[in-house]
């Protein structure tokens, strides 16, 4: 069987996305030891709550891992490894869970406490902590795209082990 459209696409996709990860952990890295972090509400906040600085350096390792099996499902993928197809449902499973315990966790002890610093009447802090949800709602498309992609009957069917070719003599008998 032909690699189905689909499983390229989400080979190369999940080898950009994870490295935008890797990356993305990089600049994180970066900006929290930079001078204008110190002086960012956000940061403060952050480095005042400990469930909340506790999360983040937690999530930060754990995405950095998840990218590195990104590209690595990815690579699989693309070479229409059946383990590629496991890694890519199981990430976006992990994907999922702390897409919605991530949003659970920064709405409680980040945009709530930065929506009362700002004051209930604050439009510019709702529409930043709308932007948020916007943002985590987004971050759960991929995911979801990626699992149905990989449970489709389609995709399932390219991965599975290909049957011996039948011998053509049909079977032999010894005796």
């Amino acid at each position: 069987m032909k690699r189905p459209t689909s499983v390229t696409v989400f080979g190369v996709l999940n080898i950009v996305f994870g490295g935008f990860g890797i990356l993305g952990m990089f600049v994180s890295l970066a900006s929290m030891t930079s001078k204008a972090a110190q002086a960012n509400p956000v940061f403060e906040i952050v480095q005042k709550e400990p469930v909340l600085r506790t999360f983040m350096e937690v999530s930060l390792y754990l995405g950095f891992a998840v990218s590195i099996v990104l590209i690595i499902s990815g690579i699989g993928l693309l070479n229409v490894k059946s383990w590629a197809r496991m890694l890519s449902i199981g990430y976006s499973i992990y994907a999922l869970v702390m897409g919605i315990v991530g949003g659970v966790v920064n709405y409680v002890y980040l945009v709530q406490p930065l929506l009362e610093r700002a004051g209930e009447d604050s439009v510019v802090a709702k529409a930043a902590a709308m932007g948020g949800l916007i943002g985590i709602g987004a971050g759960l498309i991929y995911p979801i795209l990626l699992l149905i992609f990989m449970l489709n009957a389609t995709v399932a069917a390219a991965f599975r082990p290909k049957a011996a070719p039948a011998d053509p003599a049909g079977p032999q008998v010894v005796g």
